[in-house]
């Protein structure tokens, strides 16, 4: 079997009801690397914990909204200080990166919740440049952007408790489901 077929079987069975446990012993050891094939299970999003947080999602699904208008008003401006060509660029990436990842978090992915808290917290000193010059509006600014992290890996953690920060958690050697 090649690596697209044993995915839909892995996302049959837990969709059946089968234990992740289950799910993880009958493909373990195969062709598929036991990392990854804990990593597809733990990221599989269970329909009853979505329900459960829906109201959360919801909530980051707005702020995020929220973020790709901010984003490209302030990239309008940004780039209507450059030229026409800059403005469109600037407004159009500002607004669509937030989109993007609001499309992750609406779609219930796990690598969408993973890869914004890596981007938000690489970019996180670079909102203290202008500290020495408006050091109130940093630090709103520096607040929003850790609180809007935090929400993020908090809600990965309630939607997806298999996956540890990058990866499946694994507990003296072994792989841990929760099931």
């Amino acid at each position: 079997m090649d690596k697209k077929e044993i995915k839909r079987q892995i996302v049959a069975m837990l969709d059946a009801g089968r234990s992740k446990t289950e799910t993880f012993k009958t493909f373990s050891g195969g062709a598929i690397k036991d990392r990854v094939l804990a990593y597809w299970i733990g990221s599989h999003s269970d329909p009853a914990r979505t329900a459960q947080h829906q109201g959360k999602i919801k909530t980051l699904l707005g702020l995020t909204i929220a973020q790709a208008v901010l984003g490209a008003v302030a990239g309008f401006f940004l780039g209507s200080m450059i030229g026409p060509k800059a403005t469109l660029f600037f407004t159009l990436f500002a607004g669509l990166v937030p989109l993007w990842f609001a499309y992750g978090f609406y779609k219930n992915l796990a690598q969408f919740y993973t890869v914004y808290v890596i981007l938000s917290l690489s970019q996180f000193p670079r909102l203290f440049k202008d500290f020495a010059e408006d050091p109130v509006t940093t630090l709103i600014g520096a607040a929003i952007t850790l609180g809007m992290v935090f929400f993020v890996a908090y809600l990965k953690t309630l939607l997806f408790p298999d996956l540890g920060f990058i990866g499946p958690k694994k507990i003296k050697g072994q792989f841990v489901f929760s099931n």
